[in-house]
């Protein structure tokens, strides 16, 4: 159901929309509704550590070799990790990992699973995890003496190695003890300080050694190709770099997030600018040199976009996403406390809009002259921005929307989270078309260059293709098993391409991007060179080459027409999630989960990729 503007908004539900990408990455930097800390076991506090001399009184207790009926199934866990991102309110990252998990077909009734529950048994993990290596750090017919451990060490170490850490602990206080010192318990010792100095040692080193870790390029690898249609063109499958080697490529430069979970990462269409928006501090604009290798010896012009006005403190932080206009004059962002601030290219605060809860969506149409923003509060604001006034206003009653896009300059569609697809006309209160067919879940839509055509997947591997001229969708095409990312080609009549063919990819958790062909609505291509699932794909402003990213930690440019491999991207242990083209097409941001964005020079040249 609808509710148009001048009738009562339904009750807010909070959430951090697309804090996706930063509760995937394991950050713990969310901001806004999703940020705070689970205290729902806090209640069972640790008692203090006793004296060596101290023996209080305990009792034996006999655990079988198994003491659970049987071990936690991947099922029962994607449960509670699907539990745990709802209650933080990271709302898309829910979203994302119920289609991979397959969440709606796993036979366990969510609403009866504690609140908190993940975070409850992990603390109790731990403490298990504690005991355990207590345990066998003593003698066999003695009292068992607890030492706390540090988290990290419990993360980082196997319960053997946790042992002996307690074994050198006692050993040490022992000797103490011996030389006259005061009773000495298993709290924060002088090793425990002095270990905690090594490890910030070595974080620090981590993240110089980060600076210079990057990424191995193969010049015109090749993968397998299929051609439909045709015999397959075969061709070696590369073999994925090392994934600890150091950066070799001048043409290739490495921006590091330390600790910045990156939310949205675009180029502007105009210039050399490179705009990247963080969860948990302000957005940056960072100007590009053409020769990408002259800025490893210079300082990068930068401006970092506060404002001093938010309620935030000096900052605008908390960043969702961002959008440029077309032009390229002007870059929109959104925060998680609900704030759109509209910045001028060189960093210049110009309006501040506001919602009453996180902005999911920033979107300008063509023209630039409607934003269009969706809020975690159910409420879809088109601004006009040459008022800076509310155009249209929508609220959808507790129905969460997972998706928008313009289709032209007047008209935009929605996506609902009850399979439906809604598309409005600017300023009109009820919907002119409404799509609908999907079995499963829709991850995703897209409009053609022209609006023509709107592609939408669903987790089953289902695409549909609709137009507004036939109810049910006009061709159905499948990439089995399930679809991960759709992009058409910015190809065709009516683009700045107009001789080439209008193409449609599409990504897969199968590893393997498909490129179908418009006309005939069949398979060109099968770009198979990933060994997981494709997470993100994006054709070049020209549509001859595409990038894509995966799970596999690769990121892969290929030539369109062949299946080339133009370049081969791989970061230490972190997926690929966002990948952004600049106007050119020579150069190519990827975003990598472990807060690294890395900028790519290419040559449109066969002969001369670097």
């Amino acid at each position: 159901m609808i509710e148009t503007q001048g009738k009562r908004d339904s009750p807010r539900q909070t959430g951090a929309g697309s804090a996706a990408a930063a509760a995937a990455s394991g950050s713990g930097s969310g901001s806004g509704s999703g940020s705070g800390s689970d205290d729902h076991d806090t209640a069972v506090s640790i008692p203090p550590v006793p004296r060596f001399n101290c023996r209080p009184f305990s009792r034996l207790i006999s655990f079988p070799n198994n003491d659970i009926l049987s071990d936690l199934t991947d099922d029962q866990l994607n449960a509670l990790i699907f539990q745990y991102f709802q209650e933080k309110g990271f709302e898309h990252a829910a979203f994302n990992f119920g289609i991979e998990a397959e969440i709606e077909d796993i036979p366990i009734d969510r609403s009866i699973i504690n609140k908190g529950a993940l975070p409850s048994f992990v603390r109790k993990g731990f403490r298990y995890t504690q005991l355990k290596a207590n345990v066998l750090a003593s003698d066999v017919n003695s009292f068992v003496e607890c030492c706390r451990l540090d988290p990290l060490d419990i993360i980082t170490n196997n319960v053997d190695s946790l042992s002996k850490i307690i074994k050198d602990r006692k050993e040490n206080a022992k000797k103490k003890d011996d030389d006259g010192g005061k009773d000495i318990y298993c709290g924060v010792s002088d090793q425990e300080k002095e270990s905690e100095k090594q490890k910030l040692g070595k974080q620090k080193e981590h993240v110089q050694d980060m600076r210079t870790q990057q990424v191995s390029m193969h010049s015109e690898d090749q993968c397998k190709v299929d051609v439909h249609g045709g015999p397959p063109l075969i061709a070696h499958t590369p073999s994925l770099p090392s994934m600890t080697h150091q950066v070799s490529d001048s043409n290739v430069y490495v921006f590091e997030g330390h600790g910045l979970q990156v939310a949205s990462c675009a180029w502007s269409p105009t210039d050399s600018l490179l705009a990247i928006g963080y969860f948990s501090s302000a957005a940056r604009i960072w100007k590009i040199s053409d020769d990408i290798s002259s800025m490893h010896s210079s300082l990068l012009s930068v401006y970092v976009l506060n404002d001093y006005n938010a309620k935030t403190d000096g900052q605008n932080g908390s960043i969702t996403n961002l959008a440029w206009n077309g032009e390229g004059e002007l870059l929109a962002t959104g925060s998680f406390e609900g704030q759109i601030s509209i910045w001028s290219k060189n960093g210049e605060l110009k309006k501040t809009l506001k919602h009453k809860d996180s902005i999911f969506f920033l979107e300008w149409n063509r023209k630039g002259d409607f934003l269009l923003a969706v809020s975690s509060d159910y409420k879809v604001i088109v601004w006009d921005t040459n008022k800076w006034e509310s155009k249209q206003e929508l609220a959808f009653n507790s129905e969460q929307l997972l998706g928008v896009a313009w289709r032209n300059d007047t008209s935009f569609a929605l996506l609902s989270e009850n399979q439906r697809i809604y598309v409005f006309n600017v300023g009109e209160r009820l919907p002119i078309k409404t799509f609908f067919g999907h079995q499963k879940v829709i991850g995703g839509f897209k409009w053609d260059p022209t609006g023509t055509f709107l592609a939408s997947y669903s987790i089953d591997g289902a695409i549909k293709i609709w137009t507004f001229n036939q109810r049910r969708s006009l061709h159905n095409l499948m990439h089995s098993p399930s679809v991960c990312s759709i992009k058409w080609s910015p190809t065709g009549p009516g683009t700045d391409n107009p001789d080439k063919q209008l193409l449609l990819a599409s990504a897969s958790t199968d590893g393997t991007v498909k490129i179908w062909d418009c006309n005939q609505w069949h398979i060109l291509y099968t770009f198979d060179g990933h060994r997981e699932p494709v997470t993100v794909i994006e054709f070049s402003p020209d549509g001859e080459l595409m990038a894509s990213g995966a799970d596999d930690q690769t990121l892969f440019v290929w030539r369109v027409k062949n299946g080339t491999i133009l370049r081969l991207c791989s970061c230490y242990e972190s997926m690929v999630y966002i990948v952004s083209w600049n106007r050119e097409g020579n150069k190519l941001a990827g975003v990598f989960e472990n807060d690294t964005v890395c900028v790519i020079g290419l040559s449109l040249d066969d002969s001369s990729a670097h």
